[in-house]
């Protein structure tokens, strides 16, 4: 593979604990800077966690390289308090060993980040993490064995080994559909919950969840069907945390339920489409931070979505249908500012930026794009 970094002779290879780090030149610093860290399905020497600083008055972005060498580092996540950041590795799938979840230290001059643990996931095929930050714990969805797995973290930011794993179960008519394939969790705003949307099952499941000992109970009689063959990929609660927005990767569409906090119950609301027939399909879905847009990213057709939210109902009325300005976008994230969407497409091998309106969350075409080999998803945190 070819980094863009390999063209710049002032930057130079620098190896900390297990890892092999690019250390971008010393810049001045900026809070107009933060770090753009980018998941990857790089799998060969050399590839792995990739970085580029994005200024966020003038959504330049610049490549910075691949900061950390891992396997298939296919989602990562930040700590909004603290330079730390998660990444799994999606090793596993064929059912006969785990994957790896890893805690890096991020160093806030130079985006260089060095390992302080790695840790069986607790289950094959990890894709997608969630932090809760507050309690100092990470819980896992596991795609190859449709496990969910809770990993305490330490003080330092490490990650010790599971401390709870479930199972989901069930299966659906999809060839993609013979078995649960856990895809996406997110911790409720009352940290009693974990929700997981599962593909293979065509379910979303709700996991009582003790911030405390950070152990999963079996799932509730309060987890809720999709129609067959729907395929729910990821979800993400609404500011307000009585709404929940959840994609479906089979069927791209977005369905906005109510939240229930005290009994952990989800309840219907409405349901859009977000995109045309197979191989057309949903991928990441995002929220503003005011609570009054929604943006969905669609592989297939390229685009992503954004939505108006209806203030009472949680209703989505599309806004605009934008293109990503690359192939496949797998995932998205809005910058710090929320006047930047950063999209990584993975089929075209480039993370590109889109400029965002905050009054009126429409988005727009800029001419800042990275080359990044097989990027799958993004995480931010402030640089100095």
């Amino acid at each position: 593979m070819t980094q863009p970094q390999s063209r710049s002779p002032t930057r130079r290879l620098v190896a900390v604990g297990a890892l092999s780090v690019l250390a971008a030149p010393a810049q001045a610093a900026s809070s107009a800077n933060v770090f753009v860290y980018v998941g990857t399905q790089g799998n060969e020497p050399g590839q792995g966690v990739f970085a580029a600083r994005l200024n966020t008055t003038t959504g330049q972005l610049t490549p910075l390289g691949v900061v950390a060498q891992l396997a298939r580092p296919t989602w990562i996540v930040a700590d909004p308090k603290r330079p730390r950041l998660y990444a799994v590795s999606e090793t596993g799938n064929d059912g006969k060993t785990q994957g790896k979840v890893h805690a890096l230290r991020a160093d806030t001059k130079t985006g260089a980040l060095a390992l302080i643990s790695s840790v069986d996931s607790g289950g094959g095929g990890p894709t997608h993490l969630a932090l809760d930050a507050g309690a100092g714990g990470l819980l896992v969805a596991h795609y190859g064995s449709g496990h969910v797995a809770a990993l305490p973290v330490r003080a330092d930011g490490g990650a010790d080994g599971p401390r709870s794993v479930q199972l989901d179960v069930g299966s659906g008519p999809s060839p993609r559909q013979k078995s649960a394939h856990a895809h996406g969790v997110a911790i409720d705003p009352s940290g009693r919950y974990a929700l997981v949307a599962d593909l293979g099952a065509d379910k979303v499941f709700v996991y009582p969840y003790n911030r405390r000992t950070r152990q999963l109970a079996p799932a509730a009689a309060t987890s809720v069907s999709v129609p067959p063959g729907t395929g729910p990929r990821h979800l993400v609660f609404h500011p307000n945390g009585r709404l929940v927005f959840l994609i479906s990767e089979l069927v791209p569409a977005i369905r906005t339920y109510e939240w229930d906090a005290r009994q952990g119950r989800m309840t219907e609301l409405s349901v859009v489409r977000a995109g045309g027939e197979p191989p057309i399909s949903g991928a990441e879905i995002a929220v503003s931070r005011d609570g009054r847009f929604v943006y969905a990213s669609i592989r297939g057709e390229h685009v992503i979505v954004a939505y108006a939210v209806a203030p009472k109902s949680g209703a989505l009325t599309e806004v605009q249908r934008i293109a990503s300005r690359g192939q496949t976008p797998w995932s998205f994230r809005l910058d710090p500012s929320e006047r930047w969407l950063l999209a990584a497409n993975q089929g075209s091998g480039t993370v590109t930026v889109l400029k965002r309106d905050r009054a009126t969350g429409r988005l727009s075409a800029t001419d800042q794009s990275i080359a990044v080999n097989k990027p799958t998803s993004l995480a931010i945190l402030p640089a100095r």
